[in-house]
């Protein structure tokens, strides 16, 4: 059995969908037993080595860092060794500073140099009656104090307190990937270790891999064609394609591919690429895009880029794909919330789109693959206008996969409405602040 830690991404609750479906997808045997807004458990009943974890990772979209569990406390005691508010238990303080988990982590340090930091994730970024700055320096100095008295040469840490730059006011006590990689703290005797809260517990765990940001920025700025458009990130990129079933090896179609960022992210995969859009100037530039990732990666891609209208796909494509995963348009860039009957208008033009894409889709998609994509949540003067399923999904051979199954997930009573979910999701919005047409994800399957 494998007890992993997975930091995930701003948007938890398709995080965790994403996993889900690649634990399901993959054959493990997985539960979401515990989870907060920033982290989430799972227990898998296989014992999964250290490349299946480093595969786990680089295929989700909406996971940052992946890293064994290692030691559990209940909450309680936390909560008295560093109340927010409270004296601290003096008990309680002297017993979570005995840190059982050091061994574990450290077997043999004598005359050893050790660098490493604690990264905390509260349950809410910070709205709990926790001292969480305090704890995690708390952390630092007493493992540091402890290396040094079972005979490290040197122990040095890493920590980062100051506000999270992406969330003015948010508290911010994690090591940032960049950090972990400019200071090879997943070399041993090296480490980063995530404190991770929840309701009931706090988990203690030893990270295993790390999103590679430093290599995303550089792939992200050397690539030699960027639209001027809004493109979609390379991040819900991955997830669409977990969420589409996509393995390495498999054919996957972007329909609407633009300037190839999806299909970049496949590539890394290891998939094979086919692209299509209406547009020249877009397709010129995914097939430079591509062409320079496999020069700078140094191998042979396979992938096939054409100009080409997907409501009329099927003579454009002349294979079976194996998944499909897409951004597609989402109509006008809105300045401000339109009335909603326009906005009604324009879904109704988009819906019979999609619908007229997705049936193309379904004669080239194989028995039983999916598809994944993205629709347009239009907030109006009023309600926000989307897309009927019932509307997109009539005649195309296709039908709504639901996400996150409740077999999965662990139920608990008495939790915070904050962290309920709820199961056989349709879709899972991705909303951006100040955006008047926001995104939401689906999955449709043959």
């Amino acid at each position: 059995m494998t007890k992993l830690a997975f930091v995930l991404g701003s948007n938890w609750l398709l995080s965790i969908a994403e996993l889900l479906v690649y634990i399901q997808d993959r054959g493990f045997d997985g539960t979401l037993v515990d989870h907060s807004r920033n982290a989430a458990i799972v227990d898998i009943k296989q014992r999964l080595d250290s490349d299946q974890i480093v595969d786990m990772q680089s295929s989700l979209g909406g996971c940052y860092k992946v890293g064994k569990v290692i030691w559990e406390h209940e909450i309680d005691l936390p909560l008295k060794a560093y109340p927010a508010k409270k004296v601290a238990s003096k008990e309680d303080l002297e017993e979570i500073r005995k840190i059982p988990w050091l061994k574990i982590v450290w077997p043999r340090v004598k005359g050893k140099k050790i660098k490493f930091g604690v990264s905390t994730y509260p349950i809410f970024d910070g709205r709990f009656p926790i001292n969480f700055r305090r704890y995690t320096r708390g952390m630092d100095d007493q493992v540091k104090k402890l290396l040094m008295k079972n005979g490290a040469k040197r122990a040095d840490y890493f920590a980062y307190d100051e506000p999270d730059r992406r969330i003015e006011g948010r508290l911010n006590i994690a090591l940032w990937p960049k950090t972990i990689a400019k200071n090879s703290l997943l070399t041993p005797p090296n480490a980063e270790i995530l404190a991770i809260f929840s309701e009931e517990k706090l988990y203690i765990a030893r990270t295993r891999i790390v999103y590679d940001s430093m290599l995303q920025q550089y792939r992200d700025e050397s690539r030699p064609f960027v639209s001027a458009e809004i493109s979609t990130s390379p991040k819900i990129c991955r997830t669409l394609l977990t969420l589409a079933g996509a393995r390495p090896g498999d054919t996957v179609l972007d329909p609407f591919c633009g300037t190839g960022t999806l299909l970049m992210e496949a590539a890394m995969l290891g998939m094979k690429c086919i692209g299509v859009d209406i547009d020249g100037d877009q397709v010129q530039g995914a097939r430079s895009n591509l062409k320079w990732l496999a020069k700078d990666m140094g191998e042979k891609l396979d992938y096939d880029i054409v100009k080409g209208d997907s409501r009329e796909l099927t003579s454009v494509v002349k294979k079976q794909v194996d998944a499909v995963a897409f951004e597609p348009i989402l109509g006008p860039i809105y300045k401000k919330p339109p009335l909603r009957d326009e906005a009604e208008k324009t879904i109704k033009e988009l819906t019979t789109l999609y619908r007229q894409v997705l049936t193309e889709i379904s004669s080239i998609l194989r028995p039983d693959g999916r598809v994944a994509m993205t629709i347009p949540v239009i907030n109006t003067e009023g309600e926000p206008v989307s897309v009927k399923f019932r509307d997109l999904t009539r005649g195309t051979g296709l039908a709504l996969y639901r996400m996150l199954p409740g077999d999965s997930i662990k139920s608990r009573k008495n939790i915070d409405p904050r962290l309920r979910i709820r199961p056989s999701r349709e879709l899972i919005p991705e909303r951006k602040r100040g955006q008047v047409v926001q995104r939401a994800l689906i999955v449709l399957e043959k």
